[in-house]
């Protein structure tokens, strides 16, 4: 009986850890709050020239430098940045969602990571 109730107390002890350590490694969702701006990157072989989109707090978001493709607005499910968005002055115009996850976020860098694995870093332009 000693024995069993040794058992289960490791059990319990080593459970408790494990419970403890997995909620500290655990990512966060980024705030939305702090997601509202004017983000910004260089265009490749045009620097320093700038492109991005402004996401505004009512959830309407904007192009920035970009005269074909149009954000229209944005949302923040956990830590997915979904942006819709639409192409306008092309020859096939078309509506589209963009999804990416918000790597890090601080007040003045956002570092996105696409679909496709690839990142996207950006400024806030102020």
């Amino acid at each position: 009986m000693k024995a069993n109730t040794s058992i289960l107390a490791a059990i319990t002890i080593a459970s408790s850890l494990v419970a403890c350590n997995n909620a500290t490694t655990e990512a966060k969702p980024a705030p939305s709050g702090k997601l509202a701006g004017k983000w910004v990157q260089p265009i490749p072989g045009q620097e320093p020239a700038m492109q991005g989109f402004q996401l505004n707090p009512d959830g309407t978001a904007s192009s920035i430098n970009m005269h074909t493709l149009i954000y229209d607005k944005w949302e923040l499910k956990g830590d997915t940045l979904i942006l819709w968005n639409h192409t306008t002055g092309v020859k096939v115009e078309s509506n589209s969602i963009d999804t990416n996850i918000v790597k890090h976020i601080t007040d003045s860098t956002l570092i996105l990571t696409g679909r496709n694995g690839m990142e996207f870093s950006y400024t806030r332009e102020k």
